[in-house]
C-alpha cells in the first residue's frame, strides 16, 4: 500500500511539474508578412485556386493582363476580376542605406527623406524617383542609420568562393525535431542559392565585424503548393564549411514554428552542442512562404538578437567564451522541400536594438523623436533637412542629428487615411525592400507602371521593384493551389473565346 501511495505522489508531482513548465512556456509570436510574392515562381494566382506559370507581358486597361503561359501561343488575356495575385521573378537588388516611411493608410516605402516641413514631405530614391506627399499622410519614419554601417558582403552575385556540398548528418547533435537526411544540393541561380532537398549545404568565408548584422531572405514556396515546410541551419563564425555539426560555431536553427541558437565547440574528439536559452516560438505559417531574417551578433558581449520581417522575436546570451573560431557562414537545409536564399547582407552593426513594428505603428499625442540612446523628445516637428530633425519642445526648439535618431513618430497621422478608405478597386503592390503601396493600376508596359495613388497622385513606378500585385483584396480566395497543365490552359483559352471558363470574359472596352 505504501508503494502505491509513493507511486501516486510521484505521478502527481510529475503532473504538477509538467503543468508548471507548460504554463511558463512562451507564447507563440506572430510577425507581419512581407507580401504574397514568391521569388521562386513568376505566376498568376486566380481567385478560384488555379495557378498559371509563365511570363508577364503587360497590363492594358482595355484587354486586362496579357500573360505568356508556358508553352502556350498566343499570349492569353486575363480579366483582373478573377485574379488573386501576380508574382514576378526579378533579380534587381535593393539599394542599401534607405529610410523606411510608413503612411497612415498602411503604405510603406523605402526612400531617402530630403525635406519635411509643415505641409509636405519630399523623398527620393523611391521606385518612382522623387515623390512628394502631404505631411498629414505620415505615420512614422525609421531613419536609415538605425542598425547597419559598412557592408562587408552582399550577394550572392555568382557561385565564386561558395562551397556547395551534401551533409549526411544535416541535423547534427542538436536538440531539434529530427528530419531525414538526404542528398539535396544547393546551386547558384539568378542571384540566389536554391536547394533541391534535405542535406544541401552552401557556405563561404566572410569578414564578420565584431558587431555584425547578418541578413537574408528565405523563400520556401513550392510550385503548385501554397506553403511547404522549411527547416534551415545557419552556422555563423564556423571553422568548417562542409559540415553543420562538426565545427566551432554558433548554429541558428529556423523553422515555420520557431527558432533557437546553439553554441558548438569541440570537447576532446567530439563536437558538443548546447542551446542558449529557450526556443523562440514564432508562427510563420500564416504569412505566405517568404521572410527576411536578421541576426545581430556582438562578439565581445556574446549577445544575439533575432528579428523576422523587422520584428524582434528573440535574444540570447552566451555566458561562456565565444564559440566561433572561423570566418565561415554555412547554410544547411534539413527538409525535403526546396528553399531559396537571396539578398544576403553582412554589415557592421552599431549595437542598437532594432525598432519593433509595434513601435513604428504607435500613434502619439505629440510628434516624437526617439534617439539611439533611448531618450525621447516630444513636441512639434517643424522641419527635417540637411541631416537634422528640428522639433519645438516645451523648452524650446532643438535640432536632433538625423544619425542619432532611431524612430520619428507623427501625431496627426490619422488625417491622411480618410481619402483611401473611400476608394475601392485598388491594387496592392509588394515592393522590394519590404515596402507596399495601394493604388489604381492604369497600365504596365515596357517595365513602367502608370498608377494613381491616394497618397502620391498619378506617378510612374519602376516595374523591376515590384515583387507582386494583389487584386480584389476583399474577395474570397480558394487556397487549394492547382497548377494548370498545358492541356487545361488550351481548353480554358478556347472556352474563354466562347465567353466561358475560369478565365472570366473581358468587359467590352466600348461600353
Amino acid at each position: 500500500m505504501k508503494g502505491m501511495f509513493r507511486l501516486y505522489f510521484i505521478l502527481l508531482g510529475a503532473l504538477l511539474m509538467g503543468t508548471q513548465v507548460h504554463a511558463a512556456r512562451a507564447p507563440m509570436m506572430t510577425v507581419p508578412a512581407l507580401g504574397k510574392a514568391s521569388a521562386n515562381v513568376e505566376a498568376v494566382y486566380m481567385l478560384n485556386g488555379d495557378i498559371i506559370s509563365g511570363k508577364f507581358l503587360k497590363f492594358d486597361p482595355k484587354v486586362g493582363l496579357v500573360w505568356e503561359a508556358n508553352n502556350i501561343q498566343p499570349a492569353i488575356q486575363i480579366d483582373p476580376a478573377g485574379i488573386d495575385r501576380v508574382t514576378f521573378n526579378s533579380t534587381t537588388s535593393v539599394q542599401s542605406g534607405l529610410s523606411r516611411v510608413l503612411l497612415a493608410n498602411g503604405d510603406s516605402i523605402s526612400c531617402q527623406v530630403d525635406l519635411l516641413d509643415a505641409e509636405r514631405v519630399v523623398m527620393s530614391k523611391t521606385p518612382a524617383g522623387q515623390l512628394e506627399l502631404k505631411r498629414s499622410h505620415l505615420k512614422s519614419i525609421v531613419p536609415a542609420t538605425t542598425g547597419s554601417g559598412r557592408i562587408v558582403y552582399a550577394g550572392p552575385v555568382s557561385d565564386k568562393e561558395w562551397v556547395f556540398g551534401t551533409s549526411k548528418k544535416a541535423n547534427g547533435n542538436v536538440p531539434f525535431a529530427a528530419k531525414p537526411s538526404g542528398n539535396g544540393k544547393f546551386a547558384f541561380n539568378a542571384n540566389a542559392i536554391t536547394s533541391t532537398g534535405s542535406g544541401a549545404t552552401a557556405g563561404r568565408e566572410v569578414e564578420f565585424p565584431d558587431k555584425a548584422l547578418i541578413e537574408f531572405d528565405l523563400d520556401w514556396s513550392t510550385q503548385g503548393r501554397n506553403s511547404s515546410y522549411f527547416s534551415l541551419n545557419v552556422n555563423l563564425f564556423t571553422d568548417n564549411l562542409k559540415s553543420p555539426s562538426n565545427g566551432n560555431a554558433y548554429a541558428l536553427k529556423l523553422s515555420q514554428t520557431g527558432a533557437n541558437l546553439a553554441r558548438q565547440s569541440k570537447e576532446g574528439e567530439d563536437f558538443v552542442s548546447d542551446r542558449l536559452g529557450a526556443n523562440a516560438r514564432v508562427n510563420l505559417t500564416g504569412i505566405g512562404a517568404r521572410a527576411r531574417f536578421s541576426l545581430r551578433a556582438n562578439k565581445k558581449a556574446r549577445t544575439f538578437f533575432l528579428s523576422i520581417n523587422g520584428v524582434q522575436v528573440a535574444n540570447w546570451k552566451d555566458k561562456e567564451a565565444f564559440a566561433g573560431k572561423g570566418k565561415g557562414l554555412l547554410f544547411s537545409s534539413r527538409a525535403p522541400y526546396p528553399i531559396k536564399i537571396s539578398n544576403i547582407r553582412i554589415s557592421e552593426w552599431n549595437g542598437n536594438k532594432p525598432v519593433a513594428s509595434v513601435d513604428a505603428n504607435f500613434r502619439p499625442k505629440q510628434d516624437t523623436v526617439r534617439m539611439l540612446n533611448g531618450d525621447t523628445l516630444t513636441g512639434a516637428i517643424t522641419r527635417i533637412q540637411d541631416g537634422r530633425v528640428r522639433i519645438k519642445s516645451s523648452f524650446g526648439e532643438v535640432g536632433v542629428p538625423w544619425v542619432n535618431s532611431s524612430l520619428i513618430l507623427f501625431a496627426n497621422a490619422n488625417q491622411g487615411d480618410a481619402n483611401q478608405q473611400k476608394q475601392k478597386g485598388l491594387v496592392r503592390a509588394t515592393l522590394k525592400g519590404a515596402g507596399n503601396l495601394d493604388f489604381a493600376l492604369i497600365s504596365w508596359e515596357d517595365g513602367k507602371l502608370e498608377v494613381d495613388s491616394p497618397a502620391f497622385g498619378r506617378v510612374t513606378l519602376n516595374g523591376a521593384m515590384v515583387e507582386s500585385l494583389t487584386f480584389n483584396t476583399k474577395s474570397k480566395r480558394n487556397k487549394a493551389g492547382k497548377e494548370l497543365t498545358k492541356k487545361e490552359l488550351k481548353k480554358l483559352q478556347r472556352e474563354k473565346e466562347k465567353g466561358r471558363g475560369n478565365l472570366p470574359p473581358l468587359p467590352d472596352p466600348k461600353r
